[in-house]
């Protein structure tokens, strides 16, 4: 993915994030890493891909195949040891259907916020790759907004947990500015959801610290 220069568009989401923080927090302390089989790729819309590249054959040689997840039949290609999928930011009123990416030949799952992953981008390298992520701000207020919505408490504890987590090792690390300036752009309703669920892990502290005044 890197030699066919896909890593310069895509952004790497979700868990695996976490395990790309490691060296970013480094000086302030060890993060707690949450990785899955799951491996996702944020397509930013309107997409900025400079060339058609088909996953399905780019990853044939390691051993992945093509297959499809849920009722909707997302894509998701499968190997032994880890599984590839590619989202892309909900608009609107949102799909429950998939979304053609043509030019990586394979369909995306369209999330609500995953807008967020895109305000603010930094570089990292993992396992000596160098790839696209979410600044850790972004990454853990995406995570407290998308927390009440998780069906299972034990996701929802989760997803509250590694978000204040990745707060606290921020505020260490003295970026307090940045967090201010990511959640001073959020639309009121999901300012009020942070507040919320850091209220709800006992954490009124930091949700003063977002909101001062």
């Amino acid at each position: 993915m890197r030699d066919s220069g896909l890593l310069d568009e895509l952004v790497l989401v979700g868990s695996w994030c976490l395990l790309a923080y490691r060296d970013y927090f480094s000086a302030v302390g060890v993060i707690r890493t949450l990785r899955t089989r799951d491996m996702d790729f944020l397509v930013p819309i309107p997409s900025k891909l400079r060339k058609n590249v088909d996953m399905k054959e780019l990853l044939d040689d390691l051993g992945f195949v093509l297959g499809h997840r849920g009722s909707a039949g997302y894509d998701i290609l499968q190997h032994p040891e880890l599984m590839v999928e590619f989202l892309v930011p909900e608009r609107g009123r949102g799909t429950a259907f998939p979304v053609m990416i043509p030019m990586l030949g394979v369909n995306a799952q369209a999330l609500r916020f995953m807008d967020i992953a895109l305000m603010k981008i930094i570089y990292v390298d993992l396992h000596g790759v160098n790839v696209r992520v979410p600044h850790p701000a972004a990454f853990a207020l995406h995570r407290l907004l998308v927390a009440p919505r998780r069906k299972k408490a034990e996701g929802r504890l989760r997803d509250a947990d590694i978000a204040v987590h990745v707060l606290d090792l921020l505020l260490a690390k003295g970026e307090i500015l940045t967090i201010r300036s990511l959640h001073e752009q959020f639309p009121k309703p999901w300012r009020k959801t942070i507040a919320l669920e850091l209220q709800a892990c006992d954490r009124r502290d930091i949700a003063d610290t977002l909101m001062p005044f």
